[in-house]
């Protein structure tokens, strides 16, 4: 493991020491989980705006993020993005293919 030197004011401090007791943890360990969970948010919230722009399928964007396709159409769907995409173009052409297949 390596060592990472990071400056934090001092109220910050004091939260983390009080919620590491609180639960049991050392400042080191609870600085560590805290990290990981921010960096795994990070990921997630750039891999939806990658997403968003087309860039990354929901697929390749649960990939990016390292979390299962659900969670990421759950984040989507939290935030009212549609985790299906059925563009214009092909909403008019299976519409007009179904009106011919109603006309026999």
């Amino acid at each position: 493991m390596r060592n990472l030197q990071v400056r934090v004011d001092d109220d910050e401090i004091e939260d983390l020491s009080a919620l590491a007791e609180e639960m049991r943890l050392s400042r080191s360990e609870l600085a560590r989980s805290a990290l990981r969970e921010g960096l795994r948010r990070l990921r997630m919230e750039k891999a939806l705006a990658r997403y968003l722009n087309l860039e990354f399928t929901l697929s390749r964007a649960a990939r990016y993020a390292g979390v299962s396709i659900r969670e990421m159409a759950d984040l989507a769907s939290a935030r009212g993005i549609p985790f299906f995409r059925y563009s214009l173009e092909h909403l008019r052409r299976d519409r007009e293919r179904g009106a011919g297949w109603l006309k026999g």
